[in-house]
This record gives structure tokens, C-alpha cells and sequence, in this order.
């Protein structure tokens, strides 16, 4: 009987720390010497996240769609590619974070690829600082957040290091209400082990809460091009002016005060991160949001360069 590959889906909402977990689960996979593959989603036209992993695993990115929407039919051929060119034990899914898990899975219960592969997991990687924040977002968004939580095998609460006791307590009582027997964990910096994920049976047919990133969720995208350095003071001051509808941005950028060859840059619930890269990345820098306004936000990326 040929042996089915695992796959193991991670959710959960922009800059929640879904990168940040597969990087680690990827290093627990090489010194266990299982063969892992990666396919990552990116809302946008280019990929940030790629250049984040570790090197040597095989990776195939989807972008400038959710896989649960449009994409069905390219997560499709991506799997059957991983899987015939490298034959892995495992193959980890990235979604969007605006992807619903059980669209996700559906996408991958293809009757073509049903028989070669089992889903063993749902990790959702949750914000616990967004969490508590949610309501200041809009109604669908605060939906698919809670839906993300509702269909998880495991949940990670995340950055729990932002928050407080009392609102640590809040953030259990309100995910227990939503989901009374879910299984989670307490992370920082998306940290777990890989022997606690646990084999789940998933069915096709689920009900739940339609999305569609464009049509329900009014999700946008801009993907800016530096074509010289920046000053950071003025990118900063510009960071300051965004509203809340911007949850994530990401890329890469040439600030004229460091020495660098490039700076990645990550930006999530407000929280701007800059870590030098002594390699020369593409200067692309991606924003994402709800009811973007994409050319008055390009106006100002290209004001910062003149």
C-alpha cells in the first residue's frame, strides 16, 4: 500500500506568527530527518515569507490569491507537484491569513489528490494582543478571527508575553466559549513541540461562515517597489499615520543609515520589526488591509524616495 503524506495546514490571522511557527516546526522536522515540503499563500503578487524559512526544504508559493478562493485548482497541482518530485513525509500548508481552515482543507480533499494524502492537522496561531483588540475591526473580519479559532485541531495563543494576567484569563474564557473542547497551547514566539501535534479526522461537507477575500472580506493589496534607500525617520513618521484597516505589511527596504545590504521589515497591529539582512533581497514591500486605498498609500511610499 503506498504511503499517504501528512499534511499539516497552519491558520490564523495576519501577522498572528504562522512564519514564525513553521520556521521552528521545519527545524524540529530536519534533526528528526523526516522529508518536509512547504507551500506557502500569499495574498499578494510577490512572496515575503519564503525567504524567512530555513533553506533545503522544497517550497512552491501560491500568491496574489487565497487558496481557498481562486486557488483551488493551483493548491491542487502544487500538492501533486511537491508530492511527485520529492516524495515527503510531510508537507506543511501556510495559508493566508485570511483563509478559512475548512475551505483550506476542502481545497486539498480533491477527489484527484484524496486517496495520496492525510490531513493530520489545523494549527491555529492566534494574536493574543489582536484578540483582545478584534472589535475595532469590522464585523466580517472580527467573524473569520473567531472562525479560524472555531475549526482549529490546535490552537496557539501566541505573543503571550504582550499581555496581561487578567486579560490572559479574558482570552481563555472567551476561545473555550467559542470552542468548549479545543486543545491550545500558550506560546511566545509561536514555540512548540512537534510531537503534540495529534492526528485529526476531518469530513468534506462542514458548515460554516463563507468568505471571499474580496467580495466579503474587502481585503486589498499593494505591492510597493523601493528603487533606492529610504530615510528611516521619515518611514517611521509614516508608520504613524496609517489606520487600523492596515493589518499587515511586510518586505524588504534600503534605510540610507544602515550599512545593510537590506532590511526586513514586518509590521502587524501597529507593531513595526526591522532585522538587518546581509543579503541583497528584492526591495518589494507588501501592505495588506480592508478597504485599502492603494494609490493615496503609493503616493506617500513614493514621496519617502524623492
Amino acid at each position: 500500500m503506498q504511503r499517504k503524506i501528512e499534511i499539516i495546514i497552519l491558520s490564523g490571522f495576519l501577522g498572528s506568527g504562522k512564519t514564525t511557527l513553521l520556521k521552528n516546526l521545519l527545524e524540529q522536522e530536519q534533526k528528526s530527518g523526516r522529508k518536509a515540503a512547504i507551500l506557502m499563500n500569499e495574498v499578494g503578487e510577490v512572496s515575503i515569507d519564503g525567504y524567512l524559512l530555513p533553506p533545503n526544504f522544497p517550497i512552491e508559493e501560491i500568491t496574489n490569491g487565497c487558496i481557498c478562493c481562486s486557488g483551488k485548482d493551483q493548491l491542487e497541482r502544487t500538492i501533486l507537484n511537491l508530492y511527485k518530485t520529492n516524495r515527503p513525509d510531510v508537507i506543511y500548508i501556510e495559508s493566508s491569513g485570511l483563509a478559512h481552515p475548512i475551505d483550506v482543507i476542502d481545497s486539498c480533499l480533491s477527489p484527484i489528490i484524496a486517496n495520496d494524502i492525510e490531513i493530520k492537522n489545523v494549527i491555529t496561531v492566534l494574536d493574543s494582543l489582536r484578540w483582545c483588540h478584534r472589535q475595532e475591526y469590522s464585523k466580517p473580519i472580527q467573524c473569520l478571527m473567531e472562525e479560524q479559532v472555531k475549526y482549529a485541531d490546535l490552537l496557539l495563543i501566541n505573543k503571550i508575553d504582550l499581555i496581561q494576567q487578567q486579560t490572559f484569563n479574558k482570552v481563555i474564557e472567551e476561545i473555550e466559549n467559542l470552542h468548549p473542547n479545543i486543545h491550545y497551547q500558550i506560546t511566545s514566539h509561536a514555540r512548540m513541540e512537534i510531537s503534540s501535534i495529534q492526528s485529526s479526522c476531518h469530513e468534506r461537507e462542514i458548515e460554516h461562515q463563507q468568505f471571499h477575500v474580496h467580495n466579503h472580506l474587502h481585503i486589498n493589496h499593494l505591492v510597493y517597489v523601493f528603487t533606492k534607500p529610504i530615510e528611516k525617520n521619515l518611514f517611521e513618521q509614516w508608520l504613524q499615520t496609517l489606520p487600523l484597516s492596515i493589518f499587515r505589511i511586510k518586505g524588504f527596504i534600503r534605510f540610507k543609515e544602515t550599512p545593510v545590504k537590506t532590511t526586513l521589515f514586518q509590521y502587524a497591529y501597529g507593531v513595526p520589526m526591522y532585522l538587518n539582512q546581509e543579503i541583497a533581497f528584492p526591495t518589494n514591500l507588501v501592505l495588506i488591509g480592508e478597504h485599502l486605498n492603494a494609490e493615496k498609500l503609493k503616493r506617500q511610499l513614493e514621496k519617502l524616495e524623492n
